[in-house]
């Protein structure tokens, strides 16, 4: 599969040129050069950590915009379970519901249903395993994490297509004679952007649109209290979406944040942690109902799982195999070097290492002295490039 594009893109009118977004990042792929951000999409994962970092705004991800349905004969939205939990009763979210339909959508559908039958698919095929473990792989930056930084973690990873793409795939089967069909999804997190076609290129996808949750809210509430559209929930989908839900057994180890999720990465690697079956991950604290993208009090989204349930519930889909297992999440590698040239280029970038201070300062604009050494190794930097030699050799010329 192709890699996905980076959704992080860089204004420079809003950068101070502080160097915490270079700081922050968990695979350095940033880079100040030529007084601008420059982002690395081999190694950017969209965590969104240097977007969250950056007060001055000079750093953004953004979606596609409501124009965009003017393109289609035909155009639906999906609703993740994320945004339905945001919801304190059943009332609540038919208006919500209703609401997103009147933003000029023909079809609203609720997705819950297919992330439950994923869930369930997950926790199924976790069983099936002895000593090792499955990890889930709903989030994209989790997937992107290990396919950049745990490679040897890439056949742990449960081939489960992403609900959404699951869902959208369902829904263009099913309408095919409405002409051409435009599938809409919000996102509650910068890394979700990146599941559909547009707006960055990813043609690989079904999802048509990813549309930003906070960008739409807005024309949202302009509609709120002036209808309802009748639904049902599933209840294993909204568990699904919120870390302290899902479905606890103590062979499972459900995780939620960034640096929680490396850290078990990090024992997973080296087959410390085969007491699991299942590794249940989420680069967002509490899980997708914390993304960044989605408002409010994600830690009180839990309580309103059952109430929404407590009437009817939906059960969960029946999707084909095809549509529910895919192993379309994970990257095939292009760096087609031999392990001798790996090796060979390991040694030279150490060799290289050996001579830059070991500050991690980023005065050079990198993140930490390897990446500068790699920079070095590759051709695209010069060890004169250090700062910190440059002006200890300023000072020793002086004297």
């Amino acid at each position: 599969m192709k890699k996905p594009k980076s959704v992080v893109t860089y204004t420079l009118s809003h950068c101070v040129k502080c160097m915490k977004c270079i700081q922050a990042c968990p695979v350095s792929a940033l880079r100040m050069e030529e007084s601008r951000i420059h982002v690395n999409h081999d190694r950017c994962i969209n965590c969104a950590k240097c977007i969250s970092t950056c007060h001055s705004k000079g750093l953004l991800a953004q979606g596609s915009t409501l124009h965009d349905l003017e393109n289609y004969d035909y155009t639906i939205c999906m609703i993740p379970p994320a945004l339905t939990c945001t919801c304190t009763s059943k009332e609540e979210a038919e208006e919500l519901y209703y609401a997103i339909l009147q933003l000029g959508f023909d079809e609203v559908v609720d997705t819950s249903d297919v992330y439950g039958q994923a869930l369930n698919e997950t926790l199924h095929m976790s069983d099936e395993f002895a000593n090792t473990s499955v990890i889930s792989s709903f989030c994209p930056v989790v997937n992107r994490l290990i396919e950049s930084k745990y490679p040897m973690l890439l056949d742990n990873l449960a081939p489960i297509n992403y609900p959404s793409e699951a869902a959208a795939m369902h829904l263009r089967e099913t309408h095919q004679e409405k002409g051409n069909v435009g599938i809409f999804n919000l996102v509650e997190c910068e890394a979700k952007l990146e599941l559909a076609k547009y707006p960055y290129g990813n043609m690989q996808y079904e999802t048509d649109h990813a549309l930003a949750i906070v960008d739409v809210l807005p024309e949202i509430r302009k509609h709120l209290k002036t209808g309802r559209l009748e639904e049902t929930f599933c209840l294993e989908g909204l568990q699904s979406c919120n870390a302290n839900m899902v479905i606890a057994k103590p062979e499972y180890l459900i995780a939620d944040g960034l640096d929680k999720v490396t850290n078990i990465l990090d024992m997973a690697e080296f087959d410390m942690l085969n007491d699991f079956q299942l590794l249940y991950l989420f680069a967002c604290f509490n899980g997708c109902t914390g993304g960044h993208l989605l408002f409010g009090n994600s830690y009180s989204y839990r309580n309103n799982v059952y109430p929404l349930t407590k009437e009817n519930k939906k059960p969960v889909s029946e999707l084909s195999f095809e549509k529910i297992y895919s192993d379309s999440m994970t990257i095939t590698s292009e760096d087609q070097r031999s392990f001798k040239e790996k090796m060979d280029f390991f040694k030279k970038v150490n060799e290289q290492l050996e001579q830059l201070p070991g500050y991690d300062c980023s005065a050079c604009g990198l993140q930490t002295c390897r990446i500068m050494a790699e920079e070095i190794a590759l051709g695209h930097k010069k060890i004169t490039d250090c700062q910190i030699l440059k002006a200890a050799r300023g000072d020793k010329d002086e004297s």
